[in-house]
């Protein structure tokens, strides 16, 4: 298994710290560079993480533990309109991408109405490409018991926000109704931890299914072999996003035969992975068990 972390600090000799990832078995995820400051996200071996902290530590910079890191998250709210698509809509999703996920946010064509909310057959299966889903229902106790159950359709982790302090609902974070400010306070900071300590909660038993059934290949890995043979547009900002048991790889159309040929191991891209294109953006890659691939290596 691969921890990520992000390292803040200097240019003076960071790449000794990439040199030492990719000698670990590593990747770097992402890299930022700012006149005098760097920041990455890093991924490697569980098992090197003391050498890797102490490497921080004689460049004298600082890591920070990515709860969320290497997965992709949706907001969704019931509509796009100002009572629904509210400032703690952008806070949670900001605050997500800083405990290391990816985050997109989507609201519903027909969500609006306590009793007429609905969720088409085509945003049940963009929602079910994530990893996991934020639904933010606002303040009312009884439009959320209503609208809960549009929750109840989709096949992957999710939990519930919303304005009353307590319900009775699996993996539900309260305390954030609707707001025309932002989540600045020291309450409303805490309200985001917890949407965040929650949101970890739901993904670990999806966690503990891909350990218990291993996938073939580490995501990570994979997204290596794809960008060493499509390279990624200059300034392009993440290509291609880790999933925790697969990626979205946003390429062209002809650039898809490329793809499958790619040689992991003794095996074909196209021969551990099912690819298909998102209704949402790119491609999808779900990685399928070694139990059914066989051994890679």
């Amino acid at each position: 298994m691969y921890k990520i972390m992000m390292f803040e600090g200097g240019v003076y000799k960071f790449y000794e710290l990439k040199e030492l990832v990719g000698d670990l078995g590593g990747f770097i995820l992402q890299e930022s560079v700012m006149q005098t400051e760097t920041m990455m996200h890093l991924a490697f071996p569980e098992e090197d993480e003391r050498e890797i902290r102490d490497k921080i530590k004689e460049l004298g910079g600082k890591f920070k533990e990515l709860a969320l890191a290497g997965t992709e998250i949706i907001v969704v709210v019931p509509s796009l309109g100002k009572h629904h698509a509210v400032d703690p809509m952008c806070d949670i999703a900001e605050f997500l991408r800083r405990s290391g996920a990816i985050t997109n946010m989507m609201g519903l064509a027909r969500g609006v109405g306590r009793r007429i909310a609905q969720m088409t057959t085509q945003e049940k299966r963009i929602i079910e490409e994530f990893d996991a889903a934020v639904f933010i229902f606002g303040t009312f106790e009884e439009c959320i018991e209503e609208k809960v159950k549009l929750c109840e359709k989709i096949d992957i982790p999710y939990i519930i926000v919303g304005g009353p302090s307590e319900m009775e609902l699996e993996h539900y974070v309260g305390g954030v109704g609707r707001k025309t400010a932002r989540m600045r306070n020291k309450d409303e900071i805490e309200r985001l931890y917890a949407v965040a300590s929650e949101l970890e909660k739901a993904l670990a038993e999806k966690r503990l299914d891909i350990e218990e059934d291993p996938i073939a290949a580490s995501p990570l890995f994979i997204k290596d072999m794809i960008e060493m043979t499509i390279l990624p547009k200059a300034g392009e900002e993440l290509p291609n996003v880790i999933q925790l048991d697969g990626l979205r790889v946003k390429i062209e159309e002809e650039d898809i035969e490329k793809i499958k040929e790619i040689e992991i191991g003794n095996k074909k891209l196209s021969e551990i992975c099912e690819i298909k294109k998102s209704p949402y953006t790119g491609y999808l890659l779900k990685i399928k068990s070694e139990a059914i691939t066989g051994a890679l290596f």
